[in-house]
């Protein structure tokens, strides 16, 4: 295809192309796109295949044209990207054109173009594994942690409930001086579990269902502080009516040989010791290497300075928010809950991550390439056996939908990305720190109903 291209560049990772294919290209496809039309169109008076072609161009000038375009316009940007060894990512963008028969057609689009990685040095990296010691705090938080899973709650029905106990209520709110639309509707949660007296519970709500009974129904205020976890009640001041639906107190089973069997299939208590001080070590050397890498990433990240595609960010974006809404969802979190999230400060967060990880699975991929780095149908088999026992499924089901969904080749560039990290630290000088144990937080998460009760 004869044609002229002058391509300018916006930034690093978008072009102008500006595209003139010449008069004689476009007079032959217009001719061809006639002897077409003059073979298949009907039109009254004419019998089929016999319709002049001055009949054509005066019926159906707009269609021509649009077939024409149709046909000129893919190929001669499909030429100019081949020819100039462009890497397009997403959807070309038609800003500007122009076609006329006996005229050159002349178009210009703007696309998104993969950046051109200039690498720096990525071996002989000096970097630090910080790996935490298991302490007996970790093995008996763990141990807590079980206990309290394995606890039973005994309904209280002949007392008031006091501190230690759990109270079932159904709240509704109002926002004292509501600032959007969401905050003048009512704050409602239904069957929300409150422990009185505990340190992440708000204290007016201690302090005003401690002493109560089923049926009870009562009305406070609550002043919440301005770096409370729940972004949409920081700093706001929130009238609650509580309705108190039941009461109930916890009871914790023994530590003895008996639990350990009962929990864990383990011999006994000191079994049950040793095997969580072993599985705590394996998990801390998992950490360790996952912030090893993490570390790795961001010191080749920052040596790095280049700008990645706006549309590889997007998507990133909407998947995080996708994935974020969907655990909403099985969370079976409340509406009026879920309108007190920031939104725009999730997205920013999202754009951030996002951005994050394009850059460094571009940065990666270009590593990989320099090193060689390639992933067999043997590595590819590995993984998806793993993930087959995880999902309690044959390797073979597996394999036949991630193939009929085209995500194999998602698993190969995942193990390429891994296998290219393992290159880079192998190179790298490792040293080892041991770090503090952090012991400080006790197991647990409170449901989302509760988000406003508890700190």
């Amino acid at each position: 295809m004869k044609q002229e291209v002058v391509i300018t560049d916006v930034s690093q990772c978008q072009k102008d192309i500006s595209i003139e294919v010449s008069a004689e290209e476009v007079k032959k496809e217009f001719e061809k796109t006639y002897d077409s039309y003059m073979r298949y169109v009907k039109v009254p008076g004419f019998r089929p295949g016999r319709v002049p072609r001055d009949v054509v161009k005066q019926r159906f000038n707009k269609e021509v044209k649009d077939e024409v375009m149709g046909q000129l316009l893919p190929h001669a940007l499909q030429h100019a990207v081949v020819d100039h060894k462009l890497r397009i990512v997403g959807e070309p963008h038609l800003k500007e054109f122009s076609i006329t028969e006996g005229e050159p057609f002349k178009f210009q689009v703007s696309i998104e173009v993969l950046p051109e990685i200039e690498l720096k040095e990525y071996k002989g990296l000096k970097v630090t594994k910080r790996l935490a010691t298991v302490t007996d705090e970790d093995v008996e938080k763990t141990i807590r942690g079980w206990r309290e899973n394995a606890a039973e709650f005994i309904p209280v029905e002949d007392r008031p409930s006091k501190d230690g106990d759990f109270v079932s209520v159904n709240l509704v709110g109002k926002f004292l001086d509501p600032q959007s639309e969401h905050e003048k509707e009512d704050l409602k949660a239904e069957g929300v579990e409150i422990e009185i007296g505990a340190e992440a519970t708000q204290p007016e709500f201690t302090e005003n269902l401690r002493g109560v009974k089923p049926d009870d129904v009562r009305e406070f205020r609550v002043v919440y502080p301005e770096d409370f976890s729940s972004k949409g009640l920081a700093g706001k001041t929130v009238d609650f009516t509580a309705t108190v639906l039941s009461i109930r107190e916890k009871e914790l089973p023994e530590l003895n040989d008996d639990f350990a069997k009962r929990v864990g299939n383990y011999d006994s208590m000191q079994d049950m010791r040793d095997k969580v001080r072993e599985g705590l070590a394996k998990n801390k050397e998992t950490e360790a290497d996952n912030r090893l890498r993490e570390d790795t990433l961001t010191q080749l990240l920052e040596a790095h300075v280049f700008d990645v595609p706006t549309v590889l960010v997007n998507e990133g974006v909407e998947n995080r928010l996708q994935e974020f809404s969907s655990m909403l969802a099985r969370m079976g979190m409340p509406a009026e809950v879920a309108k007190t999230i920031n939104w725009q400060e999730r997205i920013s967060e999202a754009q951030a991550d996002a951005t994050r990880d394009v850059r460094a699975a571009l940065l990666v991929s270009k590593i990989a390439d320099a090193e060689g780095v390639s992933i067999g149908s043997d590595e590819v088999d590995a993984e998806i056996e793993l993930m087959a026992q995880s999902m309690g499924q044959t390797a073979e089901q597996v394999k036949a939908r991630l193939t009929r969904e085209d995500a194999i080749s998602s698993i190969e560039s995942r193990l390429r990305y891994r296998k290219a990290l393992d290159v880079i630290l192998s190179n790298a000088e490792v040293t080892i720190e041991d770090i503090p144990s952090d012991s400080s937080a006790e197991p647990g998460q409170e449901s989302p109903e509760a988000l406003a009760a508890v700190e």
